[in-house]
C-alpha cells in the first residue's frame, strides 16, 4: 500500500500566497503606479494629468539627467574594487592562517555597520576644514590648501565610493568564502603535482572554479552601484545634483521640487537601464561559460 499523502495542486500555491501577496502588494502594485505617474503631470500642487510621453521628452533634453547617468556610469568602478578587495579578503581568511577567526569577524564588522553610521564617520574624516585626512595631507606638505573632497570633482564620488567599498567588500568576502569552499581540493593537488605555482593554481584551477560566484558579486554589486543613495545623500550632502548619480537627482525632483510625474519618469529610465545592464551582462556571462565548456 502506497503510503505517501496526495496532496491537491493548489496546496503550494496556499503557502506561496502571504509572499505573493505582500510582493504584489508593496513591488508589482508600486511598480504599475510608478509607469503610470511617468506618463502624467503630478505636481505636490496638482493631481496626476495625463500628458504621455512627455516627461521622457523634457527628461532626454535635460542636461542634469546625462551628468548623473554619466555619474551612475563612473559609480560602476566600485565594482572591480569590491571584487578585487572581497576576493583578496576571502582567499586571506580561507588560508586558515591563525587568528583567521578574529579576521573574519573585523572583517565583516563593516556590513552590520548601519550605512548612515558610516557615511557620517567617513563625513568627518573628509572634513575640508577640520577632518582628519586634510590635516594630515597638509602637516605632511603634500597640499598647501584643503582638498575639497565633499563638494568638488571628482572627489565627491571617490569619497562616497569608499564608503560603498568599505560598506560591501565584507559581504562579498563571505560569498567568496563559501565558493573557495567548494573548490574541490584534488584540483589543487593536481595542479601542484604538475608544478604549478599558487598563482598558476588560482587562475588555471580556483578562478574558474568560483567564476559563477564572482558573475553573481558582479551583478549584485553592479546593481547596489546604479542604485546607490544612502552613502550620496549623507556623506555628500549639498554637493551640487550633477555631482551625484541618478537616484539623488529622484529625490530632488520628488522631494525638493515636488514634480512627482517626472521623477517617476526618471526612476522608470533607471530601472530600465539596470535591466539592460544585467541583462547583457548574464549573457556575456553565459556565452563564456559556455566556451569554456567546449
Amino acid at each position: 500500500m502506497n503510503s505517501r499523502r496526495v496532496h491537491h495542486p493548489l496546496t503550494p500555491l496556499a503557502f506561496l500566497a502571504p509572499a505573493l501577496l505582500v510582493l504584489g502588494t508593496f513591488s508589482l502594485a508600486a511598480m504599475v503606479q510608478v509607469a503610470w505617474y511617468s506618463l502624467t503631470k503630478y505636481t505636490a500642487f496638482q493631481g496626476p494629468v495625463f500628458v504621455g510621453l512627455d516627461n521622457y521628452r523634457r527628461l532626454l533634453a535635460t542636461d542634469r539627467f546625462w551628468l548623473c547617468l554619466v555619474n551612475s556610469a563612473v559609480y560602476l568602478l566600485v565594482t572591480p574594487v569590491i571584487i578585487a578587495v572581497s576576493l583578496g579578503a576571502s582567499i586571506i581568511v580561507d588560508a586558515r592562517l591563525k587568528a583567521t577567526g578574529w579576521l573574519r569577524l573585523v572583517l565583516f564588522l563593516p556590513v552590520v555597520t548601519p550605512t548612515i553610521v558610516a557615511a557620517m564617520a567617513f563625513r568627518l574624516l573628509f572634513n575640508e576644514d577640520a577632518g582628519l585626512l586634510n590635516r594630515g595631507l597638509m602637516a605632511l606638505g603634500v597640499t598647501d590648501e584643503p582638498v575639497r573632497w565633499l563638494s568638488q570633482q571628482p572627489w565627491t564620488l571617490m569619497t562616497a565610493m569608499l564608503v560603498t567599498v568599505w560598506k560591501g567588500f565584507g559581504f562579498y568576502m563571505m560569498v567568496f568564502l563559501s565558493a573557495l569552499a567548494a573548490v574541490p581540493r584534488e584540483l589543487k593537488e593536481a595542479a601542484a603535482l604538475d608544478g604549478a605555482g599558487r598563482w598558476r593554481s588560482f587562475t588555471s584551477v580556483t578562478l574558474p572554479a568560483i567564476w559563477p560566484a564572482v558573475v553573481l558579486v558582479f551583478l549584485v554589486s553592479s546593481i547596489s552601484a546604479l542604485k546607490v543613495f544612502d552613502e550620496l545623500y549623507v556623506t555628500i550632502k549639498g554637493a551640487p545634483i550633477t555631482h551625484q548619480t541618478v537616484v539623488p537627482l529622484i529625490y530632488q525632483v520628488a522631494f525638493e521640487e515636488g514634480n512627482y510625474g517626472m521623477a517617476s519618469a526618471i526612476g522608470v529610465a533607471l530601472f530600465v537601464a539596470i535591466l539592460a545592464f544585467s541583462l547583457v551582462n548574464l549573457r556575456l556571462s553565459q556565452r563564456r561559460e559556455k566556451g569554456a565548456k567546449a
